[in-house]
């Protein structure tokens, strides 16, 4: 695909929430609007999560781009996924299909071409339900390992009129998984080496907050394994966070992976990430994220991040400390 003046590669994700249908007879439109939207709210969370931008969100439908091809394929899989973990209304399961297309990105409006984005408009109507499809365009923006894992869709199974390129899927049952550590973290938020006489992330966000440059919590032994997966306990609803699942979002608003009830959260809490076998917290709050360690010591982010200890409590907008506070309780295992 041939660049053009003032434009960038991009690859476009265009999801659709659908199945709702037999729902307008069983509760109405207003119901139905509504689950329709908690859905499609849930599927939202995973651009941010995969560190996508949002370019329309319209009704049923959203549209985003992400400057790499792998992390949309993440997305598209993992808001498939966020869509199915809801419970059915009046027995009713609602799905999405999911298109991944390429084109380019107006350096000038940040936006990807219109051409390309109604492109993948059509395609998305033509996919199976809970499927999700991939062009021949933005499967060359793939990495080769997950470039091997896919198949092409029968021609006379998908077609558009139009487009001549073939679509591509995965194999039924399975999950695509990130093949970099940075897959989902975009350069700008990477972990620096070590060894680096720069300031660290962690260090650079506390500063900017207004916190003391001095690690959070007393770092662990230089022997210490790799942290491969955090478990998450709230109330009684078990996550976890790894390579495969590399980033949780909390808040009060609907949609969340934890989803927050007190009042003082905001809508769109904090997130925890994985980064190169460590785990990090990071508050984009109001009111600040609170974390307690095994030993009592607490930490007070006010978007601001830190890293995790090995077991804890984190409080969204409260000190998990209070009595009768909603708490998460976390726990990273070790390979």
């Amino acid at each position: 695909m041939m660049s053009q003046p003032n434009m960038t590669e991009t690859c476009i994700l265009v999801a659709e929430v659908i199945g709702d249908n037999p729902l307008l007879d069983k509760i109405g439109r207003d119901e139905t609007l509504r689950a329709v939207e908690r859905s499609r709210k849930r599927a939202e969370r995973s651009i941010e999560a995969y560190r996508g931008f949002a370019v329309s969100v319209d009704g049923r439908r959203l549209v985003a781009h992400f400057p790499r091809g792998e992390n949309a394929v993440l997305a598209a899989f993992d808001m498939r996924a966020r869509v199915k973990q809801l419970p059915p209304v009046s027995g009713v399961a609602l799905s999405v299909h999911v298109v991944v297309h390429a084109g380019h990105l107006d350096a000038n409006s940040n936006q990807p071409d219109l051409e390309a984005v109604t492109l993948a408009g059509r395609l998305v109507i033509a996919a199976p339900a809970n499927q999700i499809l991939v062009s021949d365009e933005a499967v060359e923006r793939l990495p080769e390992t997950m470039r091997g894992q896919m198949v092409a869709e029968p021609a006379s199974a998908i077609s558009v009129s139009g487009y001549t390129g073939a679509l591509h899927a995965f194999p039924a049952g399975a999950v695509p998984t990130a093949t970099s550590n940075s897959a989902a973290v975009p350069p700008s938020v990477e972990a620096f080496s070590p060894t680096s006489t720069s300031l660290t992330m962690n260090q650079a966000m506390r500063e900017a907050a207004g916190q003391s440059s001095q690690a959070a919590f007393p770092a662990g032994p230089a022997h210490a394994q790799p942290r491969t997966t955090l478990m998450l306990r709230h109330n009684n609803n078990n996550l976890s966070v790894s390579d495969n699942h590399p980033v949780v979002l909390a808040g009060r608003e609907e949609g969340n992976d934890l989803v927050i009830i007190d009042r003082r959260a905001s809508r769109h809490h904090a997130r925890i990430e994985w980064r190169q076998h460590h785990f990090v917290l990071i508050d984009t709050s109001t009111n600040g994220t609170f974390m307690v360690d095994q030993a009592g010591n607490e930490v007070v982010l006010r978007r601001g991040e830190a890293d995790m200890p090995s077991r804890g409590r984190i409080g969204f907008g409260y000190s998990p400390t209070e009595v009768g506070a909603e708490v998460v309780f976390f726990d990273i295992g070790q390979k």
